[in-house]
Parts: structure tokens; sequence; C-alpha cells
């Protein structure tokens, strides 16, 4: 487990994920899964459609080891550049009983034109209305408290203290 996080080369880290997945059942070591998420994020795009297909390998064997986690993680490698890795990710969500369809956002769904009700952009909220009075961001009290401070200062730190002349 160890090697499939920090080995310095992709085809290390690839291979020990491999490995992970052939000797080891995710009912029994459930940390392996945690390993296949963790190699859902690797840099190589490689590593990340192993790590997908030892996932599906795991859930063909007992799709008991579905859980919360995988599910998040798999639908995150949906958004992967790699299409490897994205046919991997859907391949196991499908073994975890979901099922995944493509959206039509691109293009129009409707005759009409219309987007579908998920893809329409949200009208952004309306900006509050200004005040007319400014005085309720620059309070007329808060200046004369400042003129008031300047002239119990005056030009001698006698009061500094308390201290009376």
């Amino acid at each position: 487990m160890y090697q499939s996080q920090t080995a310095c080369y992709a085809k290390h880290r690839r291979k020990a994920i491999h490995k992970l997945g052939d000797k080891f059942r995710c009912d029994c070591n459930p940390e392996i899964m945690c390993a296949f998420i963790y190699a859902l994020n690797d840099a190589d795009e490689r590593v990340r459609a192993k790590a997908a297909d030892e996932i599906g390998d795991q859930l063909r064997k007992n799709c008991c080891c579905c859980s919360p986690e995988l599910t998040a993680a798999l639908t995150c490698a949906l958004g992967d550049c790699d299409k490897k890795v994205v046919r991997e990710a859907i391949q196991a969500l499908e073994l975890c009983g979901y099922e995944v369809v493509e959206g039509c956002c691109e293009q129009p769904c409707c005759d009409n034109g219309c987007a579908p009700a998920g893809c329409a952009p949200s009208a952004a909220p309306a900006a509050p209305a200004p005040t007319s009075d400014p005085k309720a961001y620059f309070p007329s009290r808060l200046q004369d408290q400042q003129k008031q401070t300047r002239r119990l200062s005056g030009n001698s730190l006698s009061n500094l203290f308390g201290l009376i002349d």
C-alpha cells in the first residue's frame, strides 16, 4: 500500500495498485479501497485508470464494498480528462447500482431550443439598493467623536495617564 502512494515512478505506483487488487479482497481488507481512492487522484492518467479498473474488479467480486466515499471519488473521476479513467469509473459506478447518464448542456435538448432544468444558468440575485443617506456609511457621530478627541488631547501630554497639572 505504501508503494502505491509514494513510489517515485508512475509505473511502480500502477504496479502496486495492480498487486493490491490481485492479492487482497475489499471485504477482508477495506483499506485497499482507500488506496484505490487515493490513486484516483494521481498525476498520471495510467495510475488513475488502473485504480478505477481495480475498483471495478473489486466490486465485481463483492458489491458490498460500495461506500459513500467511493461513490464520491468515482463521481469526481467522471470529470477526468482521460477517457479510459472515465470509462472505468462509469463501469464501477454501474456496479454500485448507479445509472450514469450524459448531460446535454452543450446542445439544446428540446425541439424548441430550451435548456433542461438543471442546465439553465440561474439569474444572479439583485444587488441591494444603495441608501440615499451617506451617513449610514459615515455617521456624523463618529466625526463628532473624532473632533472631541482632538480637543481633549491638545498639544500637551500631561493628561496622558490622568495626571493633573
